[in-house]
Order: C-alpha cells, then structure tokens, then sequence
C-alpha cells in the first residue's frame, strides 16, 4: 500500500514531524505564510489587551515585559505564550468571533488596545463597534503568501484563512482530505472542498490526533 501523502502549510517543529514518520507518512512541508514583526518600542497603556495570535504577542513582548496586563486572547497556546511572560489572562476563547462576543457583553466603560496583523478577520472590531465599545488597534506584523506549486497531497494540513487563500494561489483543491485546526481555517476551506477535518481544539497538538485517526481508518 502507498504511504499517505501529507502536506503541512506551516513547517512544524521535530518533534511533531517525528510523529508522522512513527505513522508511516510521506510528509511534506511548506509555510505559504511569512511573517514580518514591525517595530515597536512604546509603552503599553494600562488598559485591557486584545491578542488573536501568538505572533502579535511576540512583537511587542519586549515592552510587555515591562508590566502586567489584563488580556484577552485566542487558542491555548496565545494564552501560554503570555502566562509564562508574566501577563494575566482573563479570557481565552478558541476563535475570534466567540471572543468579540465576550467581550461586547463587558461593561461599557471598558477600553481595549487590539495588538494584531495586517490580515486580521473582523470579528473583534465589528463586535465592539456594535457594544460601543473603545477600541484602539496596533498593527505590530504584516503577513504575506508565500505560495509555491507542490506536487499532489493525499491530505493537507491548513493554519489560517491566509494559508488557505495562500496555497490556492498556486495550487488545487480536488478531493484530497483538509485537516483544519480550528472553525475559522474550516469556513475558509468549505467553499472549495467539502473534505474536512477539524480538530477538536484549535491547536497543532490535536489537529496531529486528527490525521493519526484518519490515517489509522485507512489501514
């Protein structure tokens, strides 16, 4: 029988690599996103934080450690990030738009500084402007596609929206099997296959249970 042929959008770390090879797959990988940090030196009001990702946490984490900061934040891993630089988490949600409704039921008098990137969904902003919240937005890193043609996939793990808008640039979508690692990524995905797997918790972690299922069931 033919190895499964796995293509991962964002290179992952050994250790999770490793674990495709115990599975016996043919394993590929590419990050059809890149990442830019923008400068950023200022000193952080003390106001109530937005984090959507870990990549916006890590631009301005030198000035973050200058303080404690209440914060909001998406997936398990955004929150991690910032415990373990000595910040307070007070909510962490697995996507954007259940983390905009959080917050668009907080008191009124709440103001919020949104640390995010130049490709950010709406969610956040559109809840607040309807809750009449403040809110004042940073962008602290840019995102671009960074698309190249690959060769045939039997499944395909996707990050974000921008790594699928990203790998269709170049690249089909046919009747492989899509693992998406939360309901975001799957919505970008549900217009062009209707093959999806989404992993139970929006983290790398669990999308790698994901596959192993799946590949098991082939076997």
């Amino acid at each position: 029988m033919t190895a499964f042929r796995l293509l991962s959008t964002k290179i992952l770390l050994p250790s999770q690599r490793r674990r495709f090879v115990d599975l016996g797959v043919d394993y590929i990988e590419h990050n059809f996103i890149s990442i830019e940090h923008l400068p950023f030196h200022e000193e952080i009001p003390k106001k109530p934080l937005i984090f959507t990702s870990q990549n916006a946490v890590r631009a301005v984490l030198n000035s973050l450690k200058k303080g404690t900061y209440e914060c909001y934040c998406v997936g398990e891993k955004t929150k991690q990030l910032l415990v373990e630089n000595g910040q307070k988490v007070l909510k962490t949600t697995s996507n954007a738009t259940d983390l905009g409704h959080f917050l668009a039921h907080l008191a009124q008098k709440q103001s919020f500084l949104f640390f995010t990137g130049n490709e950010r969904r709406p969610a956040i902003e559109s809840a607040l402007k309807i809750s009449k919240h403040a809110l004042e937005i940073r962008e602290v890193y840019k995102s671009y596609p960074t698309s190249k043609a690959l060769g045939m996939a039997q499944g395909i793990l996707f990050f974000s929206p921008n790594g699928v808008k990203s790998y269709l640039q170049t690249n089909a979508l046919n009747d492989q099997q899509t693992f998406a690692i939360g309901t975001t990524t799957a919505s970008a995905l549900e217009k062009y296959t209707p093959h999806i797997i989404i992993a139970r918790q929006p983290s790398v972690e669990h999308l790698l249970v994901a596959v192993k299922k799946h590949v098991q069931l082939l076997c």
